[in-house]
Parts: structure tokens; C-alpha cells; sequence
């Protein structure tokens, strides 16, 4: 009795099987098979319907919006042409500014960077002379010149190839911001592996290593954000130009860098090339990545 009724009341429904080929159905059917108007389209849709293919770049939505455009990581990010070459350049000469008050806090600062760039002897020499506050803060002030002018040179190059795009504050403010993340992300995970494992020391001076260079690739990028910024007809030239420098001088790092986790190298080759991957390899694939993205 219980399977007759539930048959009746299936039958008194107007909803159509699913599963009918209509255009199989005797013709006394097919009126019978055809889906009602009002009944709601999330039940009269057929699962094995074959959906009509969509362009690529389009994803379909899942709540029946219809379609949608494809995700992107630049969905995100500000957009907008709203800054002016006024702004921009008054902008690049308060970074001048920060970094003329970073050396005048310490005159001598740009010379033992620059030495200790050049060798590890002016390098350990310049690493026992910045402990404490006083002795670090020359440091910490060049390094925040670096951090401020990498988030500008970001910027400028997405300013370059997407100028009605990328050319706002708000992703002035979110290159700025990432450039801090990163490279604080980078100091802080050193730090944990120090801690981690017996090797305190020659984290502190990778550490001291990654300021040392970063502070003079700083020094250079100050005139070069100038130029990527007002030579309009060298823009691409100054670009690759200035991407190769900063290049040229994170290979020379990476050389220094070996020199000190030389001695853990042959015992830890594994774990050398996990951190290789990840810390130094993977966000530099990711910038590039978000630059091409930006730049399309």
C-alpha cells in the first residue's frame, strides 16, 4: 500500500522524469514530457544535460549568477590612474630626503656597508660595531631606505607597463607594505632556524649579510626610481635595466651566502636545497609571476 501511494502521488505531480529522452517518446508522450513553466528551474534541470561550452576566461558560477569572469591575483590589488607626476616625484624626493637624514645619522655608514660588501673581514668588523641600539640604528635606518625604495620600484614598474592600471596610491601603499612583509618574513624565518638548529651564529650573520647588501642595493635604486619614473623614452631600458643590477647583486649575495653555510653544506646537502627552494627561490618566481600577471 505504502509503494502504491508514494507511485499515485508521484504521478499527480507535474514534475517530468529527468531521465526522458523526449524526442524518443511516442507522440502521445512528448505533451505530457515537456517541463511546465512554472515549475522552478533548478527542478526541471536535467544533470546530464550537455552544457553548452563556455569561452575560455569564464568560469561558470555555482549560484546560478551565469557566468562569470576568471579569477585573477590582480583582482585585488587597487586600481586606478589617479596619481600625477607631481605626486610621483615629490613622492621619490621624500625618500631622498629619509635617505639623506639615514646618512646624516651616521656618516661614516655608507663607507662600512659599502666595505662590507666588498669582503667579509670589513663585514665581521661592521657586524661587532652594530651591536646594541646605537651601533644598529644607522643600519636599520638605510635598511628602512631599502624597504621603501623596493616597494616604489615595484610600484613603478606596474606604473610602467599598466599606467591607466597600477598607477594609484592604494597599490603604492600595498607594494610598500609587501616589500616590509617579505623581506621581515625572510629575517624572521633565518632567526627561527638559528634557533632551531645549532647554527645561531652563522644565522646572525646571514642576517647582518641580507642588511648589509640590501642597504647599498638601496643606495642605487634612489636615482634609478627617478629614471624608471621620468625617462619616458628609455622606461624599458631603465627597467631591465635596473631588474639585472638587483640581479647581478642577489647572485653575488648568494655567493657570500655559501662562504658562510659552506662547512654545513656537505652533511646537509638535502636540507640546503629545501631552504634554496623555498626561501630564496619560490618568492622571487612569485614576484615575477605577479609582475607578468600585472603587466598583461
Amino acid at each position: 500500500m505504502l509503494t502504491w501511494a508514494l507511485v499515485a502521488q508521484a504521478a499527480a505531480q507535474s514534475i517530468p522524469n529527468p531521465f526522458d529522452i523526449v524526442q524518443r517518446l511516442p507522440e502521445s508522450l512528448r505533451e505530457a514530457a515537456q517541463v511546465p513553466a512554472d515549475v522552478p528551474p533548478d527542478v526541471a534541470a536535467n544533470p546530464f544535460n550537455i552544457v553548452e561550452h563556455q569561452a575560455p576566461g569564464s568560469v561558470v558560477l555555482t549560484g546560478g549568477s551565469g557566468v562569470g569572469a576568471l579569477f585573477e591575483p590582480t583582482d585585488v590589488l587597487p586600481t586606478g590612474d589617479e596619481m600625477s607626476d607631481t605626486a610621483v616625484f615629490w613622492f621619490l624626493v621624500a625618500l631622498l630626503a629619509f635617505l639623506s637624514f639615514s646618512i646624516a645619522a651616521k656618516r661614516n655608514i655608507v663607507g662600512k656597508v659599502w666595505r662590507g660588501f666588498l669582503n667579509d673581514n670589513a663585514l665581521n668588523i661592521a657586524q661587532k660595531e652594530a651591536a646594541g641600539l646605537i651601533g644598529s640604528t644607522p643600519y636599520y635606518l638605510l635598511y628602512g631606505s631599502f624597504l621603501l625604495n623596493a616597494g616604489t620600484f615595484a610600484f613603478l614598474i606596474a606604473r610602467h607597463f599598466s599606467p591607466k592600471t597600477f598607477n594609484n596610491p592604494g597599490f603604492l601603499v600595498v607594494c610598500l607594505l609587501l616589500a616590509g612583509v617579505l623581506f621581515l618574513a625572510k629575517h624572521i624565518l633565518v632567526n627561527i632556524l638559528g634557533a632551531l638548529f645549532p647554527v645561531a651564529n652563522e644565522a646572525r650573520r646571514y642576517n647582518f649579510l641580507i642588511m648589509v647588501f640590501n642597504c647599498v642595493l638601496g643606495l642605487f635604486l634612489v636615482p634609478f626610481n627617478f629614471l624608471i619614473a621620468f625617462a619616458r623614452h628609455y622606461g624599458d631600458f631603465m627597467v631591465f635595466w635596473t631588474l639585472a643590477l638587483a640581479g647581478i647583486f642577489y647572485l653575488y649575495r648568494a655567493m657570500r651566502a655559501t662562504a658562510i653555510g659552506s662547512k654545513f653544506l656537505s652533511g646537509n646537502l638535502f636540507h640546503f636545497f629545501l631552504y634554496l627552494c623555498a626561501v630564496e627561490i619560490a618568492p622571487a618566481v612569485v614576484l615575477v609571476k605577479l609582475a607578468l600577471l600585472a603587466s598583461e
